[in-house]
């Protein structure tokens, strides 16, 4: 019976710790896929999720701040920024990825998994998918600046 409930609590555990794993390239061999527009010029990214476009201004370091807080609060449980943990370590990553495909990830990893080849290769190599938080466009764009100002 303890180990039943232990399991339980592991599962539960890992459930809420997966809530916040995402989007990392895991090589270069898919940037064409990243960056490819379509006929009305829009990115893959920008067709699945609510952002379409994002010009990174100058580093806003409170807004980093903030984002800070939200990434150890809703992140950390499955990434770091140097190690891989439950999904792939994230400095850097807004080198690797266009700040639209990022945005869209944490505001919606579902579709991103079923739609974008470079989330579909992380989810076949991490095997365990990002779970939609409901992150709204706001803390979302501060967890970008934080990962900017980390990477």
């Amino acid at each position: 019976m303890q180990i039943a409930r232990l399991y339980i609590i592991l599962l539960l555990l890992a459930g809420f710790g997966l809530s916040a794993c995402g989007g990392e390239k895991s090589d270069d061999t898919d940037a064409a896929a990243e960056t490819a527009a379509t006929d009305d010029g829009l990115s893959l990214e920008a067709q699945i999720g609510p952002i379409t476009a994002l010009e990174l201004a100058a580093y806003d370091a409170v807004l980093a701040a903030e984002g800070g807080a939200a990434f150890g609060a809703k992140c950390t449980a499955c990434h770091s920024l140097e190690a891989k943990v439950i999904g792939p370590a994230l400095a850097g990553v807004l080198d690797r990825r266009s700040p639209v495909y990022v945005m869209n990830m944490i505001m919606n990893p579902t579709g991103m998994l079923e739609s974008h080849p470079d989330a579909q290769a992380l989810l076949a190599e991490y095997a365990v998918p990002m779970v939609p938080l409901g992150i709204p466009e706001a803390e979302a764009r501060a967890i970008v600046e934080y990962l900017r100002g980390e990477g």
